[in-house]
């Protein structure tokens, strides 16, 4: 089970790393909630954001710019992705933002099992 909290509450040192999961209202007529995932990539600061979730599954939101990297690690800032949420997300906003820092856990079995 995922553990949430919202991205305004991380503090600066809750780096965020791939397989951060974001969900959050989509406020569309056709999806009521979506979710997106940090994955690693060879742009920009070396993550970027992907849907999860609904219609757009499986396309690239972003590719996260450099000045979001932390400092020696592959990861990114919660409080830069907080104060850029809009600009670079464009839904919600940061206390309507969930995140669980750790990856869904795997499948423990096959839907025939």
């Amino acid at each position: 089970m995922l553990t949430w909290t919202t991205l305004s509450s991380l503090g600066e040192n809750d780096l965020l790393y791939r397989g951060a999961v974001f969900r959050f209202r989509a406020r569309t007529p056709v999806e009521e909630i979506r979710e997106y995932m940090l994955f690693e990539t060879s742009e920009a600061s070396g993550l970027g954001l992907v849907r999860c979730s609904g219609y757009g599954a499986g396309h690239v939101l972003v590719y996260v710019p450099k000045e979001a990297k932390a400092e020696g690690a592959v990861a990114i800032s919660p409080k830069w992705l907080a104060s850029h949420w809009r600009e670079w997300i464009g839904h919600s906003i940061p206390s309507q933002v969930w995140v669980s820092k750790e990856a869904p856990v795997r499948p423990e079995r096959l839907p025939d099992e």
